[in-house]
C-alpha cells in the first residue's frame, strides 16, 4: 500500500546499546505524540521482563515521516503486544 508523499505516525522509540548508539521503533504508528507517549510503559514493562539491563535503555516518542510510495514501518513489539496500529 502506498502513502502520500509525506505521511508521518508517532512511535514508541528504544534506544539500547553503547552510548544509544542503536534505535528501535517499538509500537507505532500512532496518529499523535500522545497516543505514542500513552504507550511507553506498555514497552517499558515488556522489556524490563524479558532483558537484564533494560532499565538503561531509553524509551521515548519519534516521529517518523514515509518515504515517498512507501507506508510507514510497523512497530517490531506491535504483534507481540497485541497493539492496534493503523496509518494516522
Amino acid at each position: 500500500m502506498s502513502v502520500p508523499s509525506g505521511a508521518a505516525g508517532f512511535y514508541v522509540s528504544v534506544r539500547t546499546g553503547a552510548r544509544m548508539a542503536q534505535s528501535a521503533l517499538a509500537l507505532g504508528p500512532f496518529p499523535d505524540r500522545n497516543t505514542a507517549a500513552d504507550h511507553v510503559a506498555v514497552v517499558r514493562r515488556y522489556i524490563a521482563a524479558r532483558h537484564r539491563g533494560a532499565e538503561w535503555w531509553r524509551l521515548s516518542t519519534t516521529r517518523r515521516t514515509a518515504a515517498p510510495g512507501r507506508p510507514l514501518p510497523v512497530g517490531t513489539l506491535n504483534e507481540l503486544l497485541g497493539v492496534r496500529c493503523g496509518p494516522p
